[in-house]
């Protein structure tokens, strides 16, 4: 039975086992005395009738005769009738009787007491555990719905109620889980909201300022031509800047579904390095493609490419003139590797962990462009097909990406 593997419950029914053996005992042993007491009283009656027939004259066959004789007569019945001796009449009429009744009653009352007081202190105390048990739990399940999770049913025992704790308490700990994931979205919404505005503010004001100018000088065309540029380049950059948030946010919310697929390592490596390709003459750089062309990789191509590309452009922005910047890659059984590597400045000890934070700007970068999301969003993207971004560097010698994929094939 389900309830006794409640511990409470199993000592409740033993112990009212137990009660109910002791009063079958009480029973049995009120019984035995009763039959002693009869009996006692039947010859103390068969003395007493004996000695008084004798002194009368009776023979003692006769009396012996009438002791042993177990049939009624009419006349007998007529005789003690007439004394008064019927089962109507009362107990009081017979004191022998009378006081072997009281007495049996008295033992019987005494011996029942005991059990039934037990019976009934046990009972009180076993709702008084269930009760207290009860507004504990009660008490922490209310501090459940107020997000407070500190305190724990009690799980220690076996039984149906432990059972419902045992429910009781994972549904708190979905609870608390969404509890959490929600803080988490609602500190994620609120520090993607900060940044977008911090990051606004610069290319607004500029816009600001190019639109004043403009206003102030409708005449001089070639100060208009030269603010309209830079306006334009203005709305370029905040147009860049949202884009990249929109992306980062949405991988890092998990709202982007990744659909991997196999695909050439060789296309995707081109494809990413094809629009670079003309900055990189036009800067003077070199930018190489390299590695095995028969091989595939299993990922989501559109944004396995930008994440390539951003890692690109990374590398064009710290290699000077005359720079090498190559992508390459590698399988094993094991492991997909694609390396972006250059030979530019590389990345200092103190901004090495630091890269792959949003917006981070090195003190060593001066004025190089950049709005320090590139490297976040190929690092979102990475680990949104459960891959790693990983980088190395040596400083005054260049800096190595690489994006592995585990279990490629």
């Amino acid at each position: 039975m389900s309830v006794l593997h409640d511990r409470q419950s199993r000592q409740y029914v033993t112990c009212v086992i137990g009660i109910v053996g002791s009063f079958v005992l009480v029973i049995l042993f009120l019984a035995w005395f009763h039959g002693k007491e009869t009996q006692s009283l039947l010859f103390e009656r068969e003395r007493t009738m004996s000695s008084s027939l004798m002194e009368q004259g009776i023979s003692p066959a006769m009396i012996a005769s009438a002791i042993k004789n177990v049939e009624s007569t009419r006349e007998g019945a007529a005789l003690l009738k007439k004394i008064g001796h019927t089962e109507t009449a009362s107990v009081r009429l017979f004191p022998d009787i009378d006081r072997s009744v009281r007495a049996f009653a008295g033992i019987a009352a005494g011996m029942a007491v005991l059990p039934a007081v037990t019976l009934i202190v046990m009972s009180i105390h076993f709702v008084w555990k269930r009760e207290k048990m009860y507004r504990q739990a009660e008490s922490i399940i209310s501090q459940f719905s107020e997000g407070n999770f500190e305190r724990h049913l009690p799980q220690n025992a076996e039984g149906s109620i432990y059972q419902l704790f045992s429910a009781v308490e994972e549904l708190a700990v979905a609870l608390r889980a969404q509890s959490r994931k929600e803080q988490q979205m609602k500190a994620f919404l609120k520090d993607t909201i900060s940044d977008i505005s911090h990051q606004l503010k610069t290319p607004l004001a500029s816009l600001h300022m190019y639109t004043e100018i403009i206003a102030e000088e409708p005449g001089h065309k070639e100060i208009v031509e030269r603010f309209s540029e830079k306006t334009m380049q203005s709305l370029e950059r905040i147009e860049q800047l949202v884009q990249a948030l929109l992306k980062v946010s949405r991988i890092d919310a998990g709202s982007i579904v990744f659909h991997k697929e196999w695909h050439s390592a060789l296309a995707l490596a081109e494809s990413a390095a094809a629009d670079l390709s003309v900055r990189a003459q036009k800067e003077g750089k070199k930018l190489i493609v390299e590695g095995d062309p028969a091989q595939m990789l299993l990922c989501d191509e559109p944004w396995t490419r930008e994440a390539v590309a951003n890692l690109i452009k990374n590398a064009l922005d710290h290699t000077a003139e005359g720079g090498v910047v190559t992508v390459s890659w590698e399988c094993s059984p094991a492991v997909f590797r694609m390396t972006v590597s250059d030979d530019g400045c590389g990345i200092a000890e103190e901004d090495i962990y630091h890269v792959f934070k949003r917006f981070y700007r090195s003190k060593r970068d001066g004025g190089r462009q950049g709005i320090g999301l590139g490297l976040p969003l190929a690092k979102s993207i990475v680990e949104g097909q459960d891959g790693i971004l990983s980088v190395s560097s040596t400083p005054g010698e260049g800096a190595v990406f690489t994006i592995t994929f585990l279990s490629n094939l």
